[in-house]
């Protein structure tokens, strides 16, 4: 089993925190293969105890219980299975808890001791036990006076205890509303928020939505899951509560974009565009950024480009067209400030047509607002409306910047069909809509498949969605404003008679707007788009909110590491060599962690950047880093990684890898990983593959070298060649006895978890060849690379030699003969029969192998005669460090017996 790590690392401040901190990771230390039967069947004793803490940890403060009281309800909850604890010995609960010593160990093991101070904290914390498993009739001291609230208190426990039954939610939360009527002294009512579909950051912003509202009513939240929330209540609520949830859903989507205006007002090659949601915030704030741009047009003037334009447009309407213009002042700029304001104009001009205005509407309002007179209005109609007039009627707008922003107001004011600037938010039927497709809400049963399918059914096929469902809200986006890769649907404006502009990407105006909070919202590198994967964590079944709160602390003090507000990168070194997450900041590539804490509910997406790599080592990287902060100890995560925004994460499997190339398949599997176990297994593979990288190769080299080990996994015989080859292109004589010190574990483990049961004859006759020639210290003059190879040598190029006359008894005799003849002649001692002996036995074997592996073909050996070269070498450095251990331990062993 390989040591998981730890994601918090910081000394804990609360109770919840030193749980997750110090006790979580202990009970899954000793119960994580402690595999339950009955009706918890699939689910080890560490999960049960681990459900059972976080449940306590929740009502327990939502029960307002004194915080000395509440350690001794943990310490309970950590070991109130103590038969499970005992093993096989058929102790009951009750006689195992009236065991102090016994109970006193348990409390040890699982680091909760130190909150049991006293004789009757001891006591209390064996009350609690024993009347959770329904022997508080038959407990004497129940006559005595105690506490009245160690009743309150077992019924929380008992609670606990049934919340990850493996029974039918509806009767098991039955149970658990009836322990918890106890507990709270109130009507308790379950009711569940569930997602239906899961689009990132904007579902994180619905449930935080939902949470504040469901608050408001009195409602908390008692558990996480990682595709809904769990609510706790007196009463469900008698009224629709949609509406006002979507009114919160909606503010929360402009508090992020009102702090994004800057990516939202944009400088396109056709002039400034503002979307949608920039409008929908802060008008004043938009109006600010237009002029900020048109300063930077300002300054950026250049008066040979635009005369070239005014030539371009002025001959496209025509030598009359321009007469008649030059008659009533309509002359074209010729200045840094009339280009400004014919930028303006440009702009004024493109926000109305986004309102649905034709151009020459457009032009009528234009010329109300900047004070051109009806004559030149009317000698403005042959120019371009965008590009031409602009460049035309910057001298005649008298009324200059001002009436541009008035004339910018009105369209915006047109664009969002409302005058409002107070802070009550008018809610959209959309989000309204969108509310009810993708959360499930017990008070809102509203069928919305009907409406979904009929949207499909008589959409445009002109209007087929290139990203999200499609709906009747559908958006038409240029590929800035999409996911990276998104298909093209409708070539339309390709087609004769058409603007040659980039054709347009159709959205749903939901999904666009996810994809859009996520560019906003994620800490994406300051560098030129680049198509990133996706890490997407969702928390462990049944989590405590107060988990939630600890994960969004976490992430935030990480994405701190890089104070320019950038991507955080893994230390390589430390990740290959220790195995451990030390995370700095980088510019260029690394995690995109959130900028706010409301992006993190029931999961996050991370998205990662790794600059200039192909795609296998890409995702090599990421499920590296992805599982390393899944299986984390302290809070533990299921976890998929793909290349896309949308996945499904609610389902039972632990993990899963979307799009594993066919070469690593063999070291990465299926990517579906039902268990942590199977997670394990992959992680233990990456992290020996990680510690050869940096053995055999210098940092700067490792990726390379991890990507080309992976890649051999296939066929796991030629790591060997692999690492051979880093090692040599790192020293031409290389010390191979202290690198095989430094590899022969990661190498053996990796071997061992991708060949469980190797018994391939290639590999037994190499080893059995490796181990005569250290016994018999066949090999050449010196401890060089090449005389340590050279009986072997001395094979391969036999059999490349071989004559069609000759065989092989007459082969391998004269190989004998000859390579005993060079011992002879390179050693100090005459060689004897001995020797002979062993050269004969060594190449018996090599003749074996040539026989039974290659059927002695040579075509077939020689394609391989490289991996068996560098596989022998590290064969023969392993029989010798065998042979050396085994005699300073028989010397040990006559030293100790004299």
């Amino acid at each position: 089993m390989i040591k998981r790590g730890r994601l918090l690392n910081r000394p804990p401040i609360s109770l919840e925190e030193r749980y997750f901190s110090e006790i979580r990771p202990q009970l899954y230390e000793n119960h994580a293969h402690h595999d339950q039967t009955g009706v918890r069947k699939g689910t080890t004793l560490a999960e049960h105890l681990d459900s059972a803490c976080q449940f306590i940890l929740t009502v327990s403060r939502i029960a307002e219980v004194a915080e000395d009281k509440r350690p001794l309800l943990l310490a309970a909850t950590a070991v109130h299975d103590l038969n499970k604890l005992e093993g096989s010995k058929g102790r009951n609960v009750k006689t195992l808890a009236r065991d102090q010593d016994f109970l006193k160990e348990q409390l040890e093991k699982a680091c909760v001791l130190s909150f049991v101070n006293t004789e009757d904290d001891l006591e209390l914390v064996r009350k609690l036990i024993e009347r959770h498993s329904g022997h508080s009739a038959s407990d004497g001291a129940r006559f005595l006076p105690e506490d009245p609230n160690i009743e309150r208190w077992a019924a929380m426990l008992v609670a606990a205890d049934l919340f990850d039954l493996g029974i039918p939610d509806a009767l098991r939360f039955r149970k658990i509303e009836t322990e918890l009527t106890v507990a709270f002294g109130r009507k308790c009512n379950f009711f569940r928020v569930r997602l239906s579909e899961d689009k990132g950051y904007i579902t994180s912003l619905l449930l935080g939505a939902c949470e504040e509202v469901l608050q408001k009513y009195g409602f908390h939240p008692i558990a996480i899951f990682p595709d809904s929330e769990l609510f706790e209540g007196a009463n469900l609520p008698n009224v629709d509560l949609t509406n006002e949830i979507a009114a919160v859903w909606q503010n929360k989507i402009d508090q992020v974009f009102g702090n994004n205006i800057e990516k939202l007002v944009r400088p396109t090659k056709d002039g400034i565009k503002v979307t949608h949601q920039a409008i929908q915030q802060n008008v004043d704030e938009v109006l600010v950024n237009i002029q900020a741009l048109l300063e930077k047009k300002k300054a950026g003037y250049k008066s040979d480009k635009i005369a070239k334009d005014v030539s371009k447009w002025g001959d496209n309407a025509g030598e009359k067209a321009l007469k008649k213009a030059a008659e009533l002042g309509l002359l074209p700029v010729s200045s840094a400030e009339e280009f400004a304001i014919s930028e303006g104009l440009k702009a004024a001009y493109l926000s109305y047509r986004e309102a649905g205005l034709n151009p020459k509407e457009v032009w009528d309002k234009i010329a109300h607002h900047t004070g051109i007179s009806e004559h030149q209005r009317l000698a403005l109609e042959p120019f371009n409306g965008q590009y031409g007039r602009p460049l035309f009627a910057a001298k005649a707008a008298i009324n200059g910047i001002e009436g541009i922003n008035e004339a910018l107001k009105e369209s915006f004011k047109l664009r969002n069909n409302s005058t409002e600037t107070s802070e009550e938010i008018q809610v959209s039927e959309e989000m309204i809509l969108a509310v009810n497709r993708m959360v499930n809400l017990p008070f809102a049963n509203q069928l919305m498949g009907i409406n979904e399918l009929d949207a499909y059914v008589e959409a445009n096929p002109r209007q087929r969605c290139s990203l999200g469902a499609t709906s009747s809200e559908i958006d038409e986006l240029i590929s800035a404003n999409m996911p990276p890769g998104t298909k093209v649907q409708a070539f339309s404006n390709r087609l004769p008679g058409g603007i040659s502009a980039e054709p347009k990407r159709q959205a749903d105006s939901i999904a666009a707007l996810a994809y859009q909070l996520m560019t906003v919202g994620a800490n994406f590198p300051k560098v030129s788009k680049q198509e990133p994967l996706y890490l997407h964590l969702a928390l462990p079944k049944g989590s405590a909110p107060e988990l939630l709160r600890i994960w969004r602390e976490l992430l935030k003090q990480l994405a701190a590491t890089n104070t320019e507000g950038g991507t955080i990168t893994v230390d390589q070194l430390q990740l290959y060599r220790d195995n451990k997450l030390e995370f700095k900041a980088n510019k260029v590539v690394g995690a995109a962690l959130p900028k706010r804490p409301d992006f993190v509910h029931t999961s996050v997406i991370i998205p990662l950047v790794w600059g200039d790599v192909n795609v296998s080592l890409a995702l090599l990287k990421s499920l590296r880093l992805g599982l390393e902060i899944s299986l984390s100890l302290d809070i533990g995560f299921s976890f998929t990684l793909s290349s896309n925004m949308e996945v499904d994460l609610f389902d039972d499997v632990y993990g899963r890898v979307e799009g594993i190339p066919s070469a690593l398949q063999p070291l990465l599997g299926n990517g579906q990983y039902d268990q942590s176990q199977d997670a394990e297994k992959i992680l233990e593979r990456l992290r020996c593959l990680g510690e050869l990288a940096i053995s055999v190769a210098s940092i700067q080299k490792s990726d390379d070298c991890l990507y080309d080990l992976a890649r051999t996994c296939d066929r796991p015989i030629e790591l060997y060649f692999v690492l051979l080859r880093r090692i040599l292109r790192e020293q031409d004589e290389p010390n191979l006895s202290v690198i095989w010190s430094r590899i022969c574990q990661p190498l053996n483990t990796l071997l061992e978890s991708l060949m469980p049961n190797d018994n391939s004859l290639l590999t037994k006759y190499l080893k059995e060849a490796a181990q005569i020639a250290a016994e018999g210290r066949i090999w050449g003059s010196s401890f060089k690379r090449t005389a340590q190879s050279e009986p072997f040598t001395a094979f391969i190029t036999a059999v490349k030699n071989q004559k069609p006359y000759l065989d092989l008894e007459v082969m391998f005799a004269a190989l004998v003969q000859q390579y005993h003849t060079r011992l002879d002649r390179i050693s100090e001692y005459n060689v004897g029969l001995k020797k002979l002996e062993q050269v004969k036995q060594y190449y018996e074997i090599l003749r074996k192998l040539y026989e039974e592996v290659y059927s002695a073909r040579p075509e077939k050996l020689l394609s391989d005669q490289k991996t068996l070269e560098a596989a022998y070498l590290f064969f023969l450095e392993e029989a010798r460090t065998k042979l050396k251990s085994k005699s300073e331990n028989d010397s040990d062993d006559t030293n100790t017996n004299v």
